[in-house]
């Protein structure tokens, strides 16, 4: 999905097709609060716009700008998924809810780890890695002439640009 952030805030965006505009909502707050535009830069303006609006009546009003969360709320899984956590959590010697709140921890701070590494880079995305001839015909090998091995454990999520990687560099991946 697509969206917009602005102070905080996250918005939605949509296209009608019949009305031919975009539009969307500010997300994550207790009210109901539309923008709408012709263009992309339209919309943009109109939600940044909303955003400011909100937040002034928000002040106004005395009210908390944000959404109120309980901090509870249901997950539907597979059993063989809800098996391997009850017993990942049982290795662990925590409870199931323990676990699964360690792990959305970490799923939100990786995020905001990933996001905060790109953040310098404005509109221009960093240049790839340049692949280079190596200064000495034995780089990578071994004293016996043989391919040198490392071990890495990644993420199921990382495998794919792990395997990128692994063939950029010309590594065997076993």
């Amino acid at each position: 999905m697509n969206t917009l952030k602005y102070k905080g805030y996250v918005g939605s965006v949509a296209y009608s097709e019949p009305d031919k505009v975009f539009f969307g909502k500010i997300e994550g707050i207790d009210g109901l609060v539309n923008y709408e535009g012709e263009s992309v830069a339209e919309l943009t303006a109109a939600f940044r716009e909303a955003v400011d609006d909100y937040l002034i009546f928000c002040e106004e009003h005395n009210l908390k700008p944000e959404k109120s969360y309980n901090g509870i709320f249901n997950v539907r899984i597979s059993p063989t998924t809800h098996r391997e956590i009850a017993n990942r959590a049982t290795e662990a010697g925590i409870s199931i809810n323990a676990f699964v709140k360690n792990a959305l921890d970490a799923a939100v701070q990786e995020t905001a780890h990933t996001f905060n590494r790109l953040a310098g880079y404005d509109s221009q995305a960093p240049e790839p890695a340049m692949l280079m001839e190596p200064e000495s015909p034995a780089y990578g090998k071994n004293k016996g002439g043989k391919g040198s091995k490392i071990t890495l454990q990644v993420p199921d999520s990382d495998i794919a640009l792990l395997r990128q990687f692994a063939a950029r560099m010309g590594w065997k991946m076993m």
